[in-house]
């Protein structure tokens, strides 16, 4: 692969706002490709799918002029999941095909930037795990059915469509990026340019690292360096892992000892579990996977008065004393009611849960003998104190590690 730019899947459900979402990414300087337009392109007169679905089912979905009906076809496909399953093997083909040659033109003429691949049933189709990012745009159940009737005017044939379709929830967890367009276009507007500038970020790090465009994900070791315990170089570790795990294509790693990440191509077919089973294996000690994504949520859960010290860290100042950021990065979920936030110890403070496995936290580090490990032991403890959980790890990060790995301040 020598592209340059980031390929990123758009998708969502019917009347979610996904047009929306893709007008505003066209705005904002991305390539859009409209699987639905292609879709019309590969069923004119004269193209050889027109001809397959016309054998299939028959001249009555041709109109007089020898150009589709879409809403006949529709009709008959959207009631019956094995026909619309053979329409998709008739058009699907020849709409990759086009949006192969596509992505083949742009990568001859060299841009730069974000691609992305605008279509319904991406997931469906298995289209999604060959995109380097995925984004799944969704609306609240009533504003969804709201919208579909607005457009259609058959409250029996919305059902019908919203049925035949994966729900939403099931598409979201799948999702690098959830974009809710339940509201105005002013509200989707901003999330957009937050996924957008995450989605750049990924691209610039990753050209920058590695001199071409891929999906980003790193790992953390667990207890490196903590109380003079597992020392670690980082360069020869991060050669030992090219040289025992190379499938995972590491192509960057953090400088400092006691922050060890490495950095590796974290694409959808990427097993993360099985990457961090082998950095284990290589280094002899524990590892946490996070996407670029993960880290971009955790980055931005970093409260808005944090402040940056000359040094590099990342505090808040409270009540004159000086506060760390810290990323706390467990091993699996936690369930919702172990999500403490506030004051678990003297020093210690959750300021929230950005996923189920990862905290924010601030640390107040003692002048004698604090290391930044006292903040995950204080937080594994809690959680076992309520429910208890041995194989249970976690580390931790000060945010100028993660926004390090976040900017390609690394090291290759």
């Amino acid at each position: 692969m020598s592209r340059r730019f980031l390929l990123v899947g758009l998708t969502g459900g019917l009347a979610s706002g996904k047009s929306t979402v893709s007008d505003i990414l066209r705005g904002l300087g991305c390539v859009v490709l409209d699987a639905d337009l292609l879709a019309r392109e590969v069923v004119e007169p004269g193209q050889p799918a027109l001809a397959a679905i016309a054998r299939e089912f028959g001249p009555e979905v041709l109109q007089p002029d020898g150009t589709l009906d879409r809403k006949r076809l529709g009709a008959i496909v959207f009631a019956d999941p094995e026909r619309r399953r053979r329409v998709e093997a008739i058009t699907h083909p020849a709409i990759r095909d086009r949006f192969l040659a596509r992505l083949a033109g742009l990568e001859a003429r060299g841009f730069e930037g974000i691609v992305v691949w605008d279509a319904p049933v991406m997931i469906e189709s298995g289209g999604h795990e060959s995109m380097d990012r995925l984004v799944v745009v969704v609306a609240d159940a009533v504003t969804q059915r709201a919208r579909a009737l607005a457009r259609d005017g058959d409250p029996a044939d919305v059902e019908r469509k919203i049925a035949s379709q994966m729900p939403l929830a099931e598409k979201a967890r799948l999702a690098d990026y959830v974009i809710d367009n339940s509201g105005d276009r002013a509200a989707a507007a901003a999330q957009v340019r937050r996924v957008h500038r995450a989605l750049c970020a990924e691209r610039q790090t990753a050209v920058c690292l590695s001199g071409v465009a891929l999906p980003l994900a790193a790992m953390f070791v667990v207890d490196a360096e903590h109380y003079g315990r597992h020392r670690l170089d980082p360069a020869k570790a991060f050669r030992r892992l090219k040289k025992t795990a190379p499938r995972a294509s590491w192509v960057a790693f953090h400088r400092r000892p006691p922050s060890a990440a490495f950095v590796f191509r974290g694409d959808p077919t990427t097993n993360v579990r099985d990457v961090a089973a082998t950095g284990a294996h290589a280094l002899g000690l524990a590892c946490i996977v996070r996407t670029f994504p993960e880290l971009v949520r955790l980055e931005a859960a970093t409260p808005s008065h944090a402040v940056t010290t000359p040094g590099g860290s990342v505090v808040v100042v409270r009540g004159g004393k000086r506060l760390r950021i810290i990323a706390v990065l467990c091993s699996e979920d936690v369930a919702h009611g172990e999500q403490d936030v506030g004051h678990l110890s003297r020093n210690v403070e959750v300021l929230s849960w950005v996923s189920p496995r990862d905290a924010i936290c601030a640390y107040a580090r003692p002048l004698r003998g604090g290391s930044v490990g006292q903040v995950t032991t204080t937080v594994l403890r809690q959680i076992r104190r309520k429910r208890a959980r041995a194989p249970l790890m976690a580390t931790e990060r000060a945010m100028s590690v993660i926004r390090d790995v976040i900017n390609g301040a690394l090291l290759t």
